[in-house]
């Protein structure tokens, strides 16, 4: 192992001459190590190659060097993903990056290791790390999220005609179907997705060349790095590239939104998956059991669900926190401990996404049982104070007041005679306009009837079953266009490598 990587004590590293304190290096040093080399370590490689193909083909390299270069990098991205632990655990060190130096100067060449940090510094290194991470992050959530919409947008257009109440306030309102519901829960979590769709383009540009926030007087080529490591563009300002993380804090907006009407729809699918309702179940393989009690059938994962769609929440506030009162330049704090919420954050509301795809996917809907709530609630009452305001002229205040009194003399109208029902609301109408007027029963029971409300609500965007396949087949649309362009990310980031192979065999 070279002297570089041990850092034995009293060895002087630059200014430094003594190794960090045994504390910093426990708290501090020894766990980022361990992290990076699992998150950071792949793509420094990358960066690396990139970096070395633009010094050769800009002539700041000499070409022998350059080949030495690549060679060690394409040998250390080998062992990498083969498994390898290139760096080890050494007892004392800096951090990564002056390890893997340490191990290119020991492959290529003392002089070799040192030249690959020509026109760079670790800040903008560790801003373009972070954003390809971010990248995969985003493109994983968004595979996912796509997934869980498909299914979503299936169940819905199947379940346009399942009868079921909507609610208001947590109480029986009016007749809608199950495929309304979710086709409306799908637009908001669609809009969240098209949001994360949009922060990947925003986090998909380069920071390198802007080296520690001042640029360099080398005349490098920035937008070739950005190309080989599939960037759409360099950043233009050098202190923008390195002392910028807002990229972050939008990504975890939009995924705490999404997280958000995760949380929602999963308390909504328990809350009538419930022996109250009954309106859904799940097979064995997906709920619990009470460890006491035997009866119980515990859809536990939907708690699961909510729990974990709310980490990006508290992951913005603290990455926000973390960005307040700190200079604008390079920081520790931003762009390591404010920006290390991040991941963490995105893989638990992606988690919450899958464990809801499986759910919805194995759903089992209870036509039946919302039918048979619909005919004890009296969630056709509205239609009935419409029916005297279109074909009898009432003002629709007492069309309201008199049905209101209607189901005050009829709290279970369920089985009364709809004649009966007829004339005591001739009566009401009566008591509260001074009119009287003719309410004909065939009339009234057609306005009656839950099916008949549902499919006269097609406008306002109602429930109608034309108006939500109308409603799915746009959203579908919109889905469309963001996997296509997840198709195309993904399709360019599987080819980053192979690129850079290319790129780099110029100089073999």
């Amino acid at each position: 192992m070279s002297k570089g990587r041990d850092e034995p004590a009293g060895e002087r590293m630059g200014r430094l001459s003594r190794p960090p304190h045994p504390l910093l290096f426990e708290l501090l040093y020894a766990p980022q190590f361990a992290s990076d080399k699992v998150g950071t370590l792949p793509h420094l490689l990358r960066i690396d190659a990139a970096h070395v193909i633009m010094l050769g083909r800009r002539d700041l390299l000499e070409r022998d060097l350059v080949r030495r270069l690549l060679e060690a990098n394409r040998e250390m991205a080998r062992r990498v993903a083969a498994g390898e632990d290139i760096l080890g655990s050494p007892p004392v060190h800096r951090g990564l990056y002056m390890l893997y130096e340490g191990l290119l100067g020991e492959m290529a060449s003392p002089e070799a290791g040192g030249a690959v940090h020509l026109a760079r510094s670790r800040n903008d290194i560790n801003a373009t790390v972070t954003r390809m991470r971010l990248r995969e992050g985003l493109l994983s959530l968004l595979t996912s999220a796509v997934a869980l919409l498909e299914v979503e947008l299936s169940l819905a257009e199947g379940h346009r005609e399942t009868l079921m109440s909507a609610f208001t306030h947590l109480q029986p309102a009016q007749p809608s179907s199950f495929g309304h519901y979710l086709a409306a829960v799908s637009s908001e979590l669609l809009r969240a997705v098209e949001g994360l769709s949009r922060v990947w383009d925003e986090a998909n540009r380069c920071p390198m060349g802007a080296a520690a926030g001042i640029g360099t007087s080398f005349p490098i080529d920035r937008q070739l790095v950005a190309d080989l490591l599939a960037f759409d563009d360099p950043i233009p300002l050098s202190l923008d590239a390195v002392a910028s993380r807002d990229y972050l804090a939008r990504a975890l907006s939009e995924a705490a939104l999404m997280g958000t009407t995760l949380s929602r729809q999963a308390l909504d699918l328990q809350t009538w998956g419930s022996r109250a309702y009954g309106f859904l179940d799940w097979p064995d393989e997906l709920v619990s059991t009470s460890s006491i009690m035997p009866q119980k059938r515990n859809a536990y994962v939907l708690e699961n669900i909510r729990g974990r769609g709310v980490a990006p929440l508290g992951a913005l506030a603290s990455t926000l926190a973390g960005f307040k009162n700190v200079a604008f330049s390079n920081s520790v704090e931003v762009s390591g401990e404010a920006a290390g919420h991040a991941r963490p954050a995105l893989e638990a509301v992606e988690s919450a996404v899958r464990l809801l795809t499986l759910l919805v996917e194995n759903v089992e809907v209870r036509p039946r049982a919302m039918r048979d709530f619909l005919d004890r609630a009296q969630t056709t009452m509205t239609a009935v104070a419409d029916l005297l305001a279109r074909d009898h002229g009432l003002p629709f205040r007492q069309a309201h007041d008199a049905v209101g009194r209607l189901v005050g003399r009829y709290p279970e109208s369920d089985g009364v005679p709809v004649e009966e029902l007829a004339a005591a609301l001739e009566e009401e109408v009566e008591e509260v306009s001074g009119r009287r007027l003719e309410i004909s029963a065939e009339a009234l029971e057609a306005v009656l009837d839950p099916r008949a409300c549902l499919e006269a609500a097609r406008y306002g965007g109602g429930p109608a079953p034309e108006s939500v396949a109308a409603a799915v087949a746009n959203l579908r649309q919109r889905l469309e266009a963001v996997a296509d362009d997840l198709d195309h990310r993904r399709q360019r980031l599987a080819a980053l490598d192979a690129g850079l192979d290319a790129a780099a065999a110029d100089f073999h």
